[in-house]
């Protein structure tokens, strides 16, 4: 790219997650119609001074501080995009407009008196941007007070390239956790055990064998019959997964959007969720195609009875879930995130 650019996307990138969702809205902004650069953030020897939070964040945030007067003084962008909260919190007072992109804001994953730093240092930082991205209106919700001009920007959910599957499938679920204790490993594999499906499968992904055994055995809890562990696998593998899986289960305590979840309801899987905290935007959705596929909160018997409902649905039921599920999925597709983008964000940026 030459010239100077329509928009700068600053890239916390301390996660593949990160850097991957920031590299695709850098592109759906290309779609839009903008030039775009992106810059990723090194922590460097700060790094070391990473302790637990607040201290984690701001740490990230002083060497986002660095790598965006680099890359201003390099890119001239005509606007900024901070991708998360983190990003922005220290950034130097800019010369041209900014937006900050979010899937939760530290005042709603980052709670407590210990926390107030960075809730002051946001809520300033907000007030004084030219637009918020939340990625829902449950991360929104927070800020309401915060009379910035706010649109809302899902992360888009890419349709499978092989459609959505089979309409008839085997019975098996799948989990994701990476995270043993956000992702509720323990509260998975009771609610699994409590189910007691009959000749159904629960195959976990994200984590391997011996670190699953050993986190439930520091829990006390017994691994259930019926689970294989399937460990880390390609991004491709484990969508094939979803799309020949009857139900993705997740027992997560806390999530901040959860993409796999809507990967699952995208591809014609039944959702069967724990109401975790959080901005999860699945929940919402999944109470509006059946509330039985919710649990009422976070314990092994709810959840098992979630597992039993999504399994004992009738064939039409399930495919009248798929195409109700389809249809609450379209504001997610790419196409749509970039006519919003377009039709929303970069006059509100450019102007």
């Amino acid at each position: 790219m030459s010239g100077r650019p329509d928009v700068l996307v600053v890239s916390l990138g301390t996660t593949k997650g990160l850097r991957v969702a920031d590299a695709g809205f850098a592109e759906q902004l290309r779609l839009a119609g903008a030039t775009v650069a992106l810059t990723a953030t090194r922590i460097g020897l700060t790094d070391r001074l990473r302790r637990g939070y607040p201290v984690n964040d701001l740490v990230e945030a002083l060497a986002v501080r660095r790598a965006t007067a680099t890359a201003v003084a390099r890119e001239r962008p005509r606007a900024v995009v901070f991708s998360t909260t983190t990003a922005a919190l220290l950034t130097l007072p800019l010369s041209v407009p900014y937006a900050i992109r979010f899937d939760a804001p530290a005042v709603l994953n980052r709670p407590g008196a210990r926390n107030r730093v960075l809730h002051l240092l946001e809520r300033r930082r907000m007030e004084r941007a030219a637009v918020l991205l939340p990625a829902s209106s449950s991360a929104a919700a927070p800020l309401a007070a915060v009379a910035t001009p706010t649109v809302v920007v899902p992360i888009p959910v890419a349709a499978s390239p092989e459609g959505p599957g089979e309409p008839s499938r085997p019975p098996v679920a799948v989990a994701y956790t990476p995270d043993p204790k956000a992702k509720g490993l323990d509260l998975l594999c009771a609610a699994w055990a409590q189910a007691a499906l009959p000749g159904a499968r629960l195959d976990v992904y994200g984590i391997a064998p011996e670190t699953a055994r050993a986190f439930l055995a520091r829990r006390g809890i017994a691994e259930p019959s019926g689970v294989t562990w399937r460990g880390m696998v390609p991004a491709g593998e484990f969508r094939a997964a979803l799309r020949a899986a009857h139900v993705f289960v997740s027992a997560a305590r806390w999530e901040d959007y959860g993409q796999a979840a809507l990967e699952a309801m995208s591809d014609g899987t039944l959702p069967a969720l724990a109401p975790a905290g959080g901005p999860f935007e699945a929940l919402p959705l999944a109470r509006a195609l059946d509330p039985a596929l919710v649990a009422p909160d976070l314990e092994p018997p709810s959840l098992a009875a979630v597992l039993r409902h999504a399994f004992a649905l009738p064939a039409p039921a399930v495919a009248g879930l798929r195409v109700r599920a389809a249809a609450a999925l379209r504001d997610h597709t790419t196409e749509r995130v970039v006519q919003r983008l377009a039709d929303e964000v970069l006059p509100l940026l450019l102007s």
